[in-house]
């Protein structure tokens, strides 16, 4: 075959399978593009935190691992924070205050979700330096030394240790090459490469008495590319890592890397991938990208939540990987079938047999299509069988919409009907077309307009079923109550709603009816009460009189003592306002009004209904005990409604002592916090107690113990602490008489 036509083929096998990608890429995109849900990472910032220098081959592979993993998460570029702090060519003191100053400015205005550090002097520096500045954030601190311990702090830290397996790439070698005699071993003198040509030294002991090993550590870089450029080809030559030599001279590894693959007649392998590429041919590589994306993927799944702190790993583990350069491999005539399986292969060339896999995939393509153009057609054919079948169904189902007695509508969420039934025309008066005609939210009281909007708004972005109720418009101008329950589907709204406007009104009635009640209960109540309030208000009366008359005879005198008088007076006014403030507190129980709810402190309601039957249980032989708990935190609740139950369930505890001897003729009434969200009230007693087959009918309406009695306090009692969100029980005590208590949620402020 011809050069010309060879490359033809080549030409015509990259359209046929560019075109295969083009179409399904567009279509995998197209796909991808609908069903992508929003991005929960959105917001969060991730800081990268480099103990070195920026222009290093392996910092930059790792940031390219990190860049790429999060922003595949859904964390942005700019939610990227990349430091680089250069500390071992800054090592004093005064440039780490610079380097903390800079960031605090940096990051004063910014939250930061996570940290990632690189290398020892990273995560010193942060523990030690810029703790202040990142208190909180979970750390994950990679490139850290075999046998690092991990500083003491509450802080979350994820260490990742470099542990090279050097064993492994010279067996891989010893594989490739299997004639070898002497291997040299290349590290410099910086603290890292000595330990890791000490590692090495280890490790290769399994070794010493089949190969020779020679390690040219101490010796300067022109001494050690001359020294390699003499060995024999059926030795190798095996590069740990490199940052200057025994003169202090600085060079990178891969730079030595590659001045080891020019002057070597023997191949050359290393364990770092940031070689990969400039002569040698391989090994088992610590892939610094590989770990980049590991450690990025560990990063989101910690800020998604997907990882708990029960399984979070104690390091990050990542494997090295078996990686080798093509070009190498082909030019020291190396067998690919001697490479681990699993290998991966860099820089291999293109060949027209490397488009095999196209070519099957081309052909796959193109029975693919004509197995979907004949799908098509029998799929066509079943369609149109569908449509008649869902015809004839959408026919009943129409029948089913418009004898539901519900008001059954489906909408878009641009906020226009596109289907209602005839319950519709019934209920508002208004014809299919005219409701259909505007936007539904045209019939929508406007003091619901907003409540409404915001439930369509729940409909379109949570894809949850909706409950609320508002009112609409009639024809006539009048409004009915409706009760919601509504289900997206895509851009539409499917929604049944129910007329509850006569409930309402009858529940409206039947509360007012329960009103007026209690306030018949209270009036009745404070009856019972005459003679102490009579001796309650009789008491400062009859102080004013003895004080208006002691006055008169001390104006009456020749030279008046003025200031006995005005001590006189200022007694008067007192006894004057313990009067008024009796008769308010009657006046509050007894009058007739709305329900009021305030923010109040139940042991002051307490201890107002006590001063009112103080006297009353004085003259009854009673005694009142308060033991009310000073933590009590404030509810929200009608007052003269609250103070009414408290009212009826000591009155009730009085009549139950009737009889009682004088050491039992008690009342204790308690208070205390039955957790942090509800109050308790409890009213004790050391009487008769209930019959326990009548504890049940308790609260019932028209049922009563007392020979006199309504049967309607207790009831009402109920009725009023369920209406607040309590709840109100009565059960015996086991050492005598009864205990009647209620429960009351406390106010929102207060239940954090």
């Amino acid at each position: 075959m011809s050069v010309a036509r060879r490359n033809r083929w080549i030409t015509l096998c990259y359209l046929l399978c560019f075109s295969i990608l083009l179409t399904y890429g567009a279509c995998a995109c197209l796909a991808q593009a609908q069903t992508q849900p929003q991005n929960p990472l959105a917001e969060k910032n991730v800081l990268i935190l480099n103990a070195f220098e920026s222009n290093i081959p392996s910092f930059e592979k790792t940031n390219q691992g990190l860049s790429a993993a999060l922003r595949s998460g859904g964390i942005d570029i700019r939610n990227q924070f990349y430091e680089h702090l250069d500390l071992v060519r800054n090592p004093g003191p005064e440039y780490r205050k610079h380097m903390v100053a800079l960031m605090r400015r940096r990051y004063v205005q910014r939250k930061i979700d996570f940290i990632i550090t690189l290398f020892p002097e990273a995560l010193r520096f942060l523990l030690d330096d810029g703790q202040a500045i990142f208190p909180d954030a979970p750390v994950l601190a990679l490139y850290l030394p075999e046998g690092f311990e991990l500083p003491k702090t509450k802080r979350q830290i994820i260490p990742h240790l470099i542990i090279p397996d050097l064993k492994r790439t010279l067996e891989i070698a010893l594989n490739l090459v299997p004639k070898v005699k002497r291997v040299y071993v290349v590290s410099g003198t910086h603290p890292l490469d000595r330990w890791l040509d000490d590692k090495a030294r280890q490790d290769f002991q399994k070794w010493e008495g089949r190969l020779k090993f020679r390690y040219l550590r101490d010796l300067p870089i022109e001494e050690i590319l001359a020294t390699v450029s003499g060995a024999p080809s059926d030795n190798i030559v095996l590069i740990t890592a490199f940052s200057q030599d025994r003169t202090g001279k600085y060079q990178t590894t891969v730079e030595v890397g590659r001045e080891l693959a020019r002057v070597s007649e023997a191949p050359v392998f290393g364990f770092l991938d940031t070689l990969l590429g400039g002569g040698i041919v391989g090994g088992s590589m610590i892939s610094f990208e590989f770990i980049g994306t590991k450690a990025g993927e560990m990063a989101l799944d910690i800020l998604r939540g997907t990882r708990y702190a029960e399984n979070i790993p104690i390091v990050l583990e990542v494997p090295q990987l078996d990686t080798f350069d093509w070009r190498q491999l082909k030019h020291w005539n190396l067998s690919e079938s001697a490479l681990p399986t699993g290998s991966i292969i860099i820089n291999r060339e293109f060949s027209l047999w490397d488009l095999k896999y196209y070519g099957i995939g081309a052909l796959a393509f193109i029975l693919a299509q004509s197995l979907l153009i004949a799908g098509l057609l029998v799929q066509k054919r079943r369609r149109r069988s569908a449509e008649e079948s869902l015809r004839q169904k959408s026919e009943e189902l129409d029948q089913f919409f418009n004898v539901s007695l519900d008001l059954l509508c489906i909408a878009n969420t641009d906020g226009y009907f596109l289907l209602l039934n005839q319950t519709w025309e019934r209920t508002l008066g208004y014809s299919r077309e005219e409701l259909m005609a505007k936007r539904f939210l045209d019939f929508v009281h406007p003091d619901d307009l907003v409540k409404t909007q915001d439930a369509v708004s729940s409909l379109a972005s949570q894809q949850k079923v909706i409950y609320f109720e508002n009112r609409y418009r009639c024809k006539d101008g009048t409004y009915r109550w409706l009760e919601w329950s509504s289900a997206p589907a895509g851009n539409l709204i499917y929604a049944s709603a129910r007329d509850i406007t006569e409930r309402l009104k009858a529940e409206a009635e039947a509360r007012q009816h329960r009103e007026e009640l209690a306030h018949v209960t209270r009036i009745a109540t404070m009856g019972e009460l005459t003679t102490s309030l009579a001796h309650e208000i009789n008491q400062p009366l009859t102080a004013i009189e003895s004080n208006a008359e002691a006055a008169k005879r001390f104006l009456s005198q020749d030279a008046p003592d003025i200031s006995e008088v005005g001590q006189i007076l200022e007694d008067i006014i007192r006894d004057d306002r313990r009067a008024s403030d009796v008769i308010r507190k009657v006046r509050d129980l007894v009058r007739k009004e709305k329900p009021r709810e305030e923010y109040l402190e139940i042991n002051k309601s307490i201890q107002e209904v006590v001063a009112i039957i103080w006297d009353e249980s004085l003259l009854q032989g009673l005694s009142i005990i308060m033991e009310l708990s000073p933590e009590m935190k404030e509810i929200h609740a009608d007052r003269i409604q609250l103070q009414q139950v408290i009212l009826n369930l000591i009155l009730n505890s009085a009549a139950a002592l009737r009889n009682a001897p004088q050491a039992q003729r008690k009342i204790i009434v308690r208070t205390a916090m039955q957790d942090d969200r509800n109050v308790k009230v409890s009213v004790t007693d050391f009487g008769t107690g209930i019959d326990e087959n009548n504890i049940k009918h308790l609260f019932e309406p028209f049922y009563t113990t007392k020979p006199k009695g309504l049967g309607m306090g207790l009831s009402i009692s109920q009725t009023i602490i369920q209406a607040h969100g309590g709840t109100i029980e009565a059960s015996n005590n086991p050492e005598g008489g009864a205990t009647f208590s209620f429960t009351l949620p406390v106010q929102q402020g207060d239940a954090s």
